[in-house]
């Protein structure tokens, strides 16, 4: 059930049989019904989750709104609160899975025992490490410095399978926009015509 993990792992560097069988030993692969709370505001993230089927969101509440800070798919294969996990302190995020799902997960204490008796695993997982944090900072850059038809843009263009799988409620919200607002630029693009500057 982890060979989508094997395959990122191989990817970065080669794996030895004993470092495999450990970390099957070590995940535990469970089936989550649509709408499950993986990790709520206050808690301390003790997971990583590998997304080996289904769709999760993370999101955080601001001024009573929850606000989609990332989309976790078999693609991103990895689900976690970062600062959550490595520090040890309760978070602020929410993980919710959209779809049932298949996931793979370690515990905090098991994937330190697993760096302490395989040294060549810290590499692979700071590399990991490094992409996700990557990913993370899209959302960032598109708040930033985009417009609001080119934050579409670029999320249409590049995740057209969560386009057809996320609702549009919460694309919206990840790319800081308002429900109103995303329909207002599909349906001019639609329609060939450009949103205006406002927009």
């Amino acid at each position: 059930m982890l060979e989508p993990l094997f395959k990122v792992i191989t990817s970065i560097s080669p794996m030895s049989n004993e470092l495999m069988a450990s970390l099957e030993a070590s995940f535990e692969i469970t089936e989550v019904p649509k709408r499950t709370l993986l990790l709520a505001d206050g808690q301390t993230s003790n997971y990583i989750y590998v997304v080996l089927k289904g769709l999760l969101r993370m999101y955080y509440v601001k001024d009573g709104e929850e606000v989609c800070s990332r989309f976790m798919d078999e693609q991103y294969l990895l689900a976690m609160s970062v600062n959550s996990f490595y520090s040890r302190q309760p978070g602020y995020e929410y993980i919710e899975t959209l779809e049932p799902c298949v996931l793979g997960r370690i515990h905090y204490d098991k994937l330190q025992a697993l760096y302490n008796t395989f040294i060549e695993f810290n590499y692979t997982a700071r590399v990991i490490t490094e992409r996700f944090y990557i990913r993370s900072e899209e959302r960032l850059f598109l708040i930033r410095k985009q417009t609001a038809e080119e934050r579409y843009l670029f999320f249409s263009n590049k995740y057209p399978d969560l386009m057809q799988r996320v609702p549009l409620k919460y694309i919206a919200t990840y790319l800081g926009l308002t429900l109103e607002t995303l329909s207002r630029i599909r349906k001019k693009l639609s329609e060939g015509r450009s949103p205006s500057p406002a927009e």
